[in-house]
């Protein structure tokens, strides 16, 4: 309803809401506070389109007011705080504390990036303290993530999925303000799939996560879902988390023996016409070879060389104060930066030059700039401790694969996308740890 006709949406947000705080107050189910993060695009801004005042209180009501409902409850019934589970988090506990320091030196600053990037590892340590990641119910996140990417294949394939979505943004009707700048097309020709978040990578992120459940869960045979998780993953033409997914599927689908039978040799030689079939396509298509062009590491117009700006900025940040600017001082709006990243027009005799007003898709040299030496090593070892807790080959490679993704994105900085993200993947760790660690002796 929210695709097709937005201003009638409330008829369907009104019931959701009230169920959903059903749940969360008398059953008391993070489940639902989490599920409510995720949908929260679909209900704050068609509820009353182009109404801030709305935006703001629906803003509150899908993701303050639930979670901190559930922080109470948890923490009133908590007997005692785990000791081991603080051990565990010490890293990451120590980091925060850096970042609530280095806030104090910019807190006009830092104040516009608290709930973007502070606050969601605030909300994370308070759930896995208070025992909240042990109450998530997974088979139930399986259940959603399956009917929403469906819904997600289905809109995409309207005719109209394009100009629909272009409404959407421009209107002002997802977000509190019009939004023209999100490339919702590759090349202004094949639309990207934003899915039920509106936000492309972050939907590419959510297929990754997806994979995870499946793989804890023991359902990776379950190739529906492999496939439909990969459709939706390539929709969205989000190179990053293209990159994680890649990963993912080798670290669960590699057999760490490989024996060659007439099942295997079907296999590689169906992959191989799949990938000779996808080059062709490739090749035949101005719009898809610029896209993939970009994933060349050597290419004048890849992935890394278009943050080259924003990094080789935040350096010379870094050299001027090793132990850290603030957080916000690079990327906020309201500091005060102007970064050369380029030229634009050259068929003008003189090309304009292009300026950014804030670092951003520069996440590890950024925060280098910002949180200085000593907060950039906490931060490393922060998302080690949460993202190769289990130490087998899935957190390996994804950990690879959210390296790689740190030098060109901002995955750390979604709010609560990320806080979603990193409570369901680390409750997942926590929850199954009999899934076999590394084999140290041997090379992955």
């Amino acid at each position: 309803m929210v695709f097709k006709i937005p201003e009638y949406a409330f008829i369907l947000i009104i019931p959701v809401l009230v169920i959903s705080y059903y749940k969360i107050i008398i059953k008391r189910s993070i489940t639902t506070v989490l599920i409510l993060m995720l949908c929260s695009r679909l209900i704050m801004g068609p509820f009353i389109i182009n109404n801030s005042i709305s935006f703001n209180i629906l803003n509150a009501v899908c993701n303050y007011i639930p979670i901190f409902i559930i922080l109470t409850y948890n923490f009133i019934n908590l007997k005692g705080i785990n000791t081991k589970r603080i051990k565990a988090l010490q890293w990451t506990i120590l980091f925060l504390l850096v970042m609530l320091l280095l806030s104090v030196l910019h807190p006009s600053y830092a104040i516009s990036e608290f709930p973007k990037e502070t606050l969601p590892l605030l909300l994370f340590l308070l759930v896995v303290l208070s025992n909240g990641a042990e109450q998530i119910n997974y088979t139930y996140l399986l259940k959603f993530f399956r009917y929403t990417f469906v819904a997600c294949v289905v809109i995409y394939l309207s005719p109209h999925f394009y100009d629909q979505m272009r409404h959407l943004f421009s209107g002002a009707i997802i977000f509190k303000e019009p939004t023209y700048t999100i490339a919702l097309r590759i090349s202004r020709s094949i639309p990207r799939n934003t899915g039920f978040v509106f936000d492309f990578r972050i939907m590419g992120q959510l297929a990754c996560l997806y994979l995870i459940l499946l793989y804890y869960l023991k359902k990776t045979k379950s190739y529906w879902d492999v496939a439909l998780l990969i459709a939706v993953a390539i929709l969205t033409f989000s190179r990053g988390p293209l990159v994680i997914l890649a990963l993912l599927l080798l670290a669960i689908y590699l057999p760490e023996k490989i024996r060659i039978t007439k099942r295997v040799l079907l296999v590689i030689l169906s992959t191989f016409i799949l990938m000779v079939g996808g080059i062709m396509y490739v090749l035949n298509n101005e719009n898809l070879q610029e896209f993939v062009g970009t994933l060349n590491p050597f290419g004048e117009k890849n992935v890394f060389s278009q943050r080259g700006g924003f990094t080789n900025y935040s350096l010379n940040k870094f050299y001027e104060n090793p132990l850290g600017s603030g957080i916000g001082s690079l990327s906020s709006p309201n500091a005060e930066n102007k970064i050369f990243t380029g030229l634009t027009n050259f068929h003008k005799k003189v090309p304009d030059k292009i300026y950014y007003y804030k670092v951003t898709d520069a996440y590890l040299a950024m925060s280098l700039a910002e949180k200085g030496i000593i907060g950039f090593i906490l931060m490393i070892l922060s998302l080690l401790e949460i993202f190769y807790r289990n130490r087998n080959r899935v957190s390996l490679f994804f950990t690879i694969g959210l390296f790689i993704n740190l030098l060109g994105t901002d995955i750390p900085k979604q709010g609560f996308y990320y806080f979603v993200l990193i409570i369901i993947y680390y409750g997942l760790s926590h929850k199954f740890k009999h899934i076999v660690p590394l084999d140290k002796t041997k090379i992955y």
